[in-house]
């Protein structure tokens, strides 16, 4: 869709460094990256931009002179807001909620559909936190604890796949065999204490209880730091053998071979995989880009924008509603007042 409009004023009535300022500020970075112009002020300092961001809703006074005056609506939580928001809708061209789910609710309050747009909450950059799997267990040359089988498994995944894992081994003599993980694109670590070193042992339990998961790959007679993942109450895999077997825990997995160890090592990469989508859909990036075309739709002659809602029969959106209002806050005396303040400034 042609871009309609060049630039954005986005009306923060006060600033009280809550998330929504910083959030207002991410929009506006990233609108500017768009080639759009972006100022933020209160309403003395607007300068006749096109599309008027108003960042807090309870506090909305339209301004004439722009195209568009957006409202952004964070929590409606009890009856008196539901009023305000009502009140608001009559006078803003959009009202932009917080999800889809939010967005449906105004609707079923009777607003004009039209009118209100739902995106899901854009996430503040960063990465997705890379769980550390730990073996807890001297390496040997003989291959009794299968260390092979990790090696073989990142040499059958994909090079970008391999970057899901931090490997960190607890014991003597793993530095050769790391080399090799090094030479896959591996990140790892190395705990190695001297069985001399007084609380050794401890020193090891310590790093044990901050993995994410304790790894056990030999069908050699089973391994005592069993119990070591089970006091640190970690997630553990480990071989199906011996005194391993008969623990029955949803934080627990055995695998009966390199097929199914395999296996679980792909179900750790999957649930890495899966929140760095979520974080990619619900970028500053996206989030920006559904806003400009929101706008764009308002500015043209087919208001129709692509999250419009409908239900399929008036029952479900009834009950959802009936839902959601079932969490309403009681207000106090206090909270009553300001509500109406509110709703008296808002018509002078």
């Amino acid at each position: 869709m042609e871009n309609r409009f060049k630039n954005v004023f986005i009306l923060e009535s006060f600033n009280e460094g809550w998330i929504i300022e910083n959030l207002v500020r991410d929009i506006a970075n990233q609108l500017k990256l768009c080639g759009i112009s972006v100022r933020i002020g209160n309403a003395s300092e607007y300068n006749a931009e096109e599309i008027v961001l108003h960042s807090r809703a309870l506090y909305f006074k339209p301004l004439s002179a722009a195209k568009v005056n957006s409202v952004f609506i964070t929590h409606v939580d009890n009856k008196l807001k539901e009023i305000e928001i009502k009140d608001i809708s009559k006078r803003a061209n959009s009202l932009i909620c917080m999800s889809p789910h939010n967005a449906r609710i105004l609707r079923s309050f009777g607003i004009d559909a039209n009118k209100v747009i739902g995106i899901d909450l854009p996430h503040r950059g960063g990465n997705v936190r890379r769980p550390r799997i730990g073996i807890f267990s001297a390496f040997y040359d003989d291959g009794r604890k299968n260390e092979n089988w990790i090696l073989d498994y990142f040499k059958s995944i994909r090079k970008e796949e391999r970057s899901n894992f931090i490997m960190c081994f607890i014991g003597q003599d793993w530095e050769k065999f790391c080399l090799s993980l090094a030479s896959l694109g591996i990140s790892y670590e190395i705990y190695r204490y001297d069985r001399s070193m007084p609380g050794e042992y401890e020193a090891q339990k310590d790093i044990i209880s901050k993995l994410d998961y304790l790894l056990y790959p030999g069908f050699d007679g089973g391994a005592m730091s069993l119990y070591d993942g089970i006091e640190a109450n970690i997630n553990m895999i480990f071989s199906d053998q011996c005194y391993h077997q008969g623990i029955e825990s949803l934080d627990f997995s055995l695998f009966q071979d390199q097929e199914s160890f395999f296996k679980m090592m792909n179900g750790i990469s999957d649930k890495v995989k899966s929140r760095n989508q979520i974080l990619q859909s619900r970028s500053i990036e996206n989030y920006c880009n559904d806003l400009i075309f929101h706008w764009n739709s308002l500015l043209s002659d087919d208001i129709t924008h692509s999250t419009k809602y409908s239900y399929d029969n008036l029952q479900d959106s009834e009950i959802e509603l009936e839902n959601y209002r079932f969490h309403y806050k009681s207000l106090g005396l206090k909270g009553i007042m300001r509500s109406f303040w509110r709703l008296f400034k808002r018509r002078l």
